[in-house]
């Protein structure tokens, strides 16, 4: 039974760096009725350095002018390198060919957000500057020869940052969506996740936690950690984060019961996001049962005994 019958306008899907998050998303990308405008790739504005979240912190209890106008400039360049395409010599993510209107929502959230335009050389201007190019402006500052200031811009309060960051969303996603949910892949941070995501309008967010033996395993593969004590208190303060976070709009699912017992985690997840059950998906749970159990070849007896020592509470029993 769906509890609510109004549809979200974002499904938003996160994790914990290879938690198995990819399992609730390929489940709900392969249902075909959500649409999914970026087609599986993460969506990181709210959370990357210097995106939505560092600039409503700098609004409001971390706000300064020069913090202010620093992360403002900061997270321009984050735009720019989210837009392009990735190659082999830069990142990007190819927001820009994905999402037609995102340059242009892009600049009337600048216009909105702003509340001041000045010119004036702050400090970290200088702070930033090179030798070369602090030694020049010294000797130009000596002979009287007068630089042209940088503009500086001020930041509008927190509750006016979150809704133009509303508004911008919807118009660079809402635009092809044709009443559906918007579909987004880690468009938030699984650590914080109804901070990260108060920047959707109506939302509805599932955060995908894993047994810590196997995620141990996937982050020494692909993020290259060496450290199993420092996994340890990793994992443990994360766990000890998400436990403080009561929200009706977040839904905690285990990745191995989503795999172990799927037909029940479905309908959970399904009236979770008003979504009906029986849609079929071309997700097929038995092939995520070889992500579940890999630590049995991968990890020395070592460092499964110090997980399962120190982590005992997050080991996964069916």
């Amino acid at each position: 039974m769906i509890k609510d019958l109004v549809l979200p306008q974002y499904v938003i899907v996160l994790g914990t760096t290879y938690s198995g998050s990819g399992a609730i998303y390929d489940y709900l990308n392969g249902r075909g009725d959500l649409y999914d405008p970026l087609m599986g790739v993460e969506y990181q504005l709210p959370h990357m350095p210097n995106g939505l979240m560092a600039l409503e912190a700098v609004a409001e209890k971390a706000f300064h002018p020069s913090t202010a106008d620093y992360v403002l400039s900061q997270f321009e360049n984050i735009i720019k390198k989210l837009a392009r395409p990735k190659s082999i010599w830069r990142y990007g993510r190819g927001y820009e060919s994905n999402l037609p209107l995102f340059q242009a929502a892009i600049k009337d959230f600048l216009d909105e957000i702003c509340t001041a335009d000045i010119s004036m050389k702050l400090n970290w201007h200088r702070l930033l500057q090179s030798p070369i190019q602090y030694i020049t402006s010294q000797i130009k500052n000596y002979i009287g020869i007068n630089e042209v200031a940088p503009q500086t811009r001020l930041l509008v309060s927190q509750n006016k940052l979150v809704i133009a960051s509303r508004k911008l969303h919807n118009k660079i996603f809402q635009v092809g969506a044709e009443g559906r949910p918007v579909l987004l892949n880690q468009a938030g941070s699984g650590w914080n996740p109804i901070e990260s995501t108060k920047y959707f309008s109506n939302c509805r967010v599932v955060l995908v936690t894993r047994d810590p033996r196997d995620q141990f395993v996937e982050i020494k593969q692909y993020k290259k950690a060496t450290s199993v004590l420092g996994f340890i208190d990793w994992y443990r303060e994360m766990q000890q984060r998400l436990k403080q976070i009561k929200d009706v709009n977040l839904l905690h699912i285990q990745f191995e019961d989503f795999v172990y017992k799927n037909d029940k985690m479905l309908n959970e997840l399904c009236n979770h996001m008003s979504l009906s059950p029986g849609v079929f998906s071309n997700y097929q749970a038995d092939l995520s049962k070889d992500n579940i159990g890999k630590y049995k070849k991968s990890l020395s007896q070592k460092e499964l005994n110090m997980i399962e020592h120190h982590l005992s509470a997050y080991i996964y029993t069916k």
